[in-house]
């Protein structure tokens, strides 16, 4: 007997670790922002992508680099050995200016990744809250029909009784058999989709190597009234989107392009600096300077192109401004709407006890079977209908927070304080 409450006992310590880890992690919103900012593979493929794009712009820039050469000749065809050593160093150089504009240029496009960078994080970070919000959603439909399935169940098992007792006909436990079945079809659906967006936001926010096992959703959301006009959210979108600042950076080195490219016609100065040794005691410095006549080529080509580019992201510009204010304001309705909605819903909402009250009048008489049926929809439809709400506010609040740049939340504040 001591035997086997040793090996019991073994046993329980073997499959513990394992049984805790299988736990899910209850996790909040802010925790999830926070393991994301941690862990997130698809940031660190944006930092890679920024860092290619800087090398990149990097090679823009201008650097002093010159060239050292060496000359020897040696002569002693017919007369005395007669040699010349000369060591020299060439430079081009650019003589209005360009490696300035370059440089300058290169600087310009750096700041554009990384903003690019910043945006997209931003980006990654709202769909880490729309999943958050979406599982937040998909546990709370799941337990209105776990609520309904227990209602349901109970009522089946008080019919089959009821049937044995010849006081209930079997259509009426058929009709408990179906809405039976049909819940649990739509509880396992809604099951099924809530371990789908629970992986997806596991695959955003957890290490790639990790143990912990599955998450599961702590915070509940609720409905927060925003008190900014549309105004000033559009102020704060066009001042501090990243997006916005990537191209206006973008527009400035495309402009500096430009300039390089116009003084690019006129050729580069090539200066060569010396010393030259011969074998008859001679020596001395040697100083040259050449340089290219542009004749046929006026780099017209290359002016062209960049002016087409600097038109094209000013273009550019100005349509993502005129975006940004239609999507701002489109957002922000759909904030407004939703909450309105939500303040109509105040005065009819249905909860819990409403479910448990029809299941009681039922098993008094006072509820028909249609009646109980009936309830039992309204309640799954109500608090569905209550959850998706929250959900779609949150939801668009999140969308507004990402068209203003972060800005929604810490704008209000400031206006309240």
């Amino acid at each position: 007997m001591n035997r086997s409450k040793w090996w019991m006992i073994c046993l329980a310590l073997f499959f513990l670790p394992a049984v805790v880890q299988s736990q899910p992690n209850p996790i909040s919103l802010v925790g999830a922002i926070e393991m994301f900012n941690e862990n997130s593979l698809q940031q660190e493929l944006a930092k890679l992508d920024e860092l290619r794009k800087k090398g990149e712009a990097i090679q823009y820039s201008s650097y002093f680099n010159p060239e050292v050469s060496v000359f020897r000749e040696q002569l002693n065809a017919g007369t005395l050995d007669y040699q010349e050593t000369t060591y020299q160093i060439s430079q081009p150089i650019e003589i209005l200016g360009q490696p300035f504009l370059r440089k300058r240029s290169s600087e310009e496009s750096q700041k554009a990744t990384e903003f690019e960078t910043a945006y997209n994080r931003q980006l990654l970070l709202r769909q880490v809250k729309t999943l958050y919000t979406e599982a937040w959603y998909l546990k709370n439909k799941l337990a209105v029909y776990d609520d309904a399935l227990l209602i349901i169940n109970n009522a089946l098992e008080s019919a089959k009784a009821r049937q044995a007792e010849g006081t209930f006909s079997g259509i009426q436990v058929q009709r408990f058999s179906i809405e039976r079945n049909r819940y649990l079809k739509n509880r396992n659906e809604v099951e099924l989709s809530l371990r789908e967006v629970t992986n997806e936001l596991e695959t955003m926010i957890l290490p790639k190597d990790t143990s912990t096992g599955s998450i599961s959703i702590q915070d509940s959301l609720g409905i927060i009234p925003m008190n900014l006009e549309k105004d000033v959210l559009t102020d704060a979108a066009l001042q501090s989107r990243a997006d916005v600042k990537a191209l206006q950076s973008r527009v400035d080195a495309s402009a500096l392009r430009l300039k390089v490219e116009k003084r690019e016609r006129l050729p580069d100065l090539n200066l060569n600096f010396g010393y030259k040794n011969q074998s008859d005691g001679s020596e001395g410095y040697v100083l040259g300077a050449s340089i290219k006549l542009p004749i046929f080529n006026q780099n017209s080509g290359k002016v062209a192109t960049a002016r087409a580019s600097a038109q094209i992201l000013e273009a550019s510009l100005y349509l993502k401004e005129k975006t940004i204010q239609n999507q701002v304001n489109i957002a922000y309705n759909r904030v407004m709407n939703i909450y309105q909605q939500w303040e109509t819903m105040q005065a009819q909402s249905i909860s819990q006890s409403m479910l448990q009250t029809a299941q009681s009048s039922y098993q008094e008489g006072r509820y028909s079977l249609v009646e109980l049926l009936d309830a039992t929809r309204a309640y799954v439809d109500g608090r569905s209908l209550i959850y998706e709400t929250i959900a779609d506010y949150n939801q668009a609040l999140f969308e507004l927070e990402a068209m203003t740049s972060d800005q929604l939340f810490s704008t209000q504040k400031s206006i309240e304080q």
